[in-house]
C-alpha cells in the first residue's frame, strides 16, 4: 500500500469526514455540464462519493475512482442504499496509464485534488486528464488559493507556493495567472472564480476554505 493510499484510509476511517452535501463546485460544475451537453462524468479521486452521487442525481451516467478503497467501499454501500444505478465506482489511480485506456468522458470533475501534488505530479495529472476528455469536453475543478490566509505560508514551504501543514499533505496555492498557464493551450476558461468552502481539516477542525472554481471547455 502506498503511503499516499493509507494516508487517505485513515482518513476515511472516520466515516463521511466532510457529510453528504455535494461541493459548492460540484454545484456550479453541473451548470456548465447541462449548459454543454455533458452525458457521462469521470470523477477522480471521489472520495466517498459525495459529490459523484449528485451528479448521478442530475441524470448524469458517472464514473468515479479514489485509491482508497475504504472510500470506495462507503461511496458503492452509500449509492447501493439509495439504489442509485448509473455510478460506476473503482479503486485506481489517475497516474496509472492503464486505468480507463480506452474510454474518453464528457465531462471531468475534480474536487480539491490538483493542489495536493508537486509541480511534475500537477503537469502529468493535467497530461492524464486531457487524455481522458473528449474534444470539447469540459473540465471542472476546485483547488486552494493564495487568497486562503488560514492556511497560505503556513508550514515548510517545499516548492514556490507550496507548503506542507499536516505530515504527508502537501498544498499547493494558486494564483490567476498559474491557473491560466495550467490550462493553455489546450483549454478555453469559460469560468474562473473565488468561493469559499467549509471542510473538516485533517485534525477534525472545521475550517473556511478559499478555493477557486474553474470550468474550461477543451478544444481539441
Amino acid at each position: 500500500m502506498s503511503s499516499r493510499t493509507a494516508y487517505w484510509n485513515s482518513r476515511y476511517q472516520r466515516g463521511r469526514i466532510w457529510g453528504d452535501d455535494p461541493c459548492r463546485s460540484a454545484l456550479l460544475a453541473n451548470d456548465y455540464f447541462k449548459r454543454y451537453h455533458v452525458r457521462n462524468v469521470l470523477v477522480p479521486g471521489c472520495g466517498y462519493g459525495r459529490n459523484s452521487f449528485y451528479f448521478a442525481l442530475q441524470g448524469f451516467d458517472v464514473t468515479a475512482f479514489d485509491i482508497s478503497d475504504m472510500a470506495i467501499n462507503q461511496a458503492v454501500e452509500y449509492a447501493n442504499s439509495q439504489s442509485v444505478k448509473n455510478i460506476h465506482y473503482e479503486v485506481g489511480d489517475i497516474f496509472d496509464q492503464r486505468f480507463f485506456q480506452e474510454k474518453k468522458f464528457d465531462g471531468v470533475y475534480l474536487s480539491n485534488v490538483i493542489h495536493l501534488f508537486l509541480k511534475t505530479e500537477r503537469q502529468n495529472l493535467m497530461d492524464r486528464i486531457s487524455s481522458l476528455l473528449k474534444p470539447k469536453g469540459v473540465f471542472a475543478f476546485s483547488c486552494i488559493s493564495i487568497y486562503d490566509s488560514n492556511n497560505y505560508g503556513i508550514g515548510n514551504e517545499i516548492e514556490p507556493n507550496t507548503f506542507i501543514k499536516h505530515e504527508g499533505k502537501p498544498l499547493h496555492f494558486f494564483d490567476e495567472q498559474e491557473i491560466k498557464t495550467l490550462l493553455q493551450p489546450h483549454y478555453r476558461i469559460l469560468d474562473q472564480r473565488l468561493h469559499v468552502q467549509t471542510e473538516s481539516d485533517p485534525n477534525g477542525d472545521s475550517e473556511d476554505l478559499q478555493l477557486w472554481f474553474v470550468a474550461a471547455e477543451k478544444l481539441w
